[in-house]
């Protein structure tokens, strides 16, 4: 499995809501839930957008941004530009930010440039689902979520390749080296792995791939495996998989209740507690 696909595969994106905000005056107000993953790209005119922290970027027609989380976000007109501004705002379901590892770094915008490379390769398909979106027509809304959808992969797809993004899960898996210990984790959770099984795959000595592993992915190598291990987990049992003894031993532990105790170190709530938010 490649290394985007090993995500992917256990946390799916699937586009819920596309929709355009037309701006023709200051101050207007963005809300954006925490739980999801936006890609915004400016149609027309020209967008300063400020969230409660503070940070901020423009936006010239032709920019996007993608947001890892939601925040709410101020969005005002660049000075100089009259008329109305149009941004177009796709909202992606990863799943919840407690469970999937590419919406950990929350404060995380990664803005393309309209003249960038990344841009350009997506012109062909932004230029589809632009169509799509702003001229609705007949099964338009199921077309323009597919086509969201596939924007998306492609435009993480090129972040990687061009390793736009430089601390987390895809700062990690645009390193060579370290996708290979990162999809073997992905690919084989049940795995006894240490510290120096996941530095054979990466071909580095112990030392220098645990340095870069931190330093890249934020977190230690065994510290990403218990936590992937017990968000599969989470997916797991919200889709119904209800037989804990089954699904410890199929994540590598050698009794339920060491990943019990670990599930709720890690998730913050009981097995339990997730299967009773699943059925409600």
């Amino acid at each position: 499995m490649d290394r985007l696909s090993s995500v992917l595969s256990a946390f799916r994106p699937k586009a819920t809501s596309i929709s355009a905000l037309h701006c023709a005056r200051q101050g207007e107000h963005l809300a954006l839930s925490a739980d999801s993953s936006y890609w915004l790209y400016l149609v027309t005119g020209g967008l300063s957008l400020t969230a409660q922290e503070n940070s901020r970027t423009e936006l010239k027609e032709g920019d996007g941004v993608w947001l890892a989380t939601g925040q709410d976000l101020s969005v005002s007109l660049i000075q100089g530009i009259h008329g109305q501004s149009t941004l177009l705002v796709c909202e992606f379901d990863f799943a919840t930010k407690a469970l999937n590892p590419l919406l950990d770094l929350e404060w995380q915008w990664v803005k393309v440039d309209k003249g960038d490379e990344i841009a350009q390769q997506l012109a062909p398909l932004k230029t589809i689902l632009l169509t799509e979106s702003l001229q609705p027509r007949c099964g338009s809304q199921v077309v323009t979520e597919r086509l969201a959808e596939a924007y998306l992969v492609q435009m993480l797809r090129l972040f990687i390749q061009h390793q736009k993004i430089e601390l987390g899960l895809l700062a990690g898996l645009s390193d060579t080296r370290l996708a290979r210990a990162i999809v073997a984790i992905h690919e084989q959770p049940q795995q006894a792995w240490q510290v120096a099984s996941l530095a054979d795959q990466a071909g580095m000595s112990r030392s220098v791939f645990s340095g870069l592993f931190k330093s890249t992915m934020g977190m230690s190598p065994m510290a990403y495996l218990t936590s992937w291990r017990m968000r599969l987990a989470a997916q797991r049992i919200k889709n119904g998989d209800r037989n804990l003894a089954i699904l410890s031993d199929e994540l590598g532990y050698q009794s339920e209740a060491a990943f019990r105790r670990t599930f709720k170190k890690i998730i913050g709530v009981t097995p339990g507690d997730i299967g009773r938010q699943a059925r409600l």
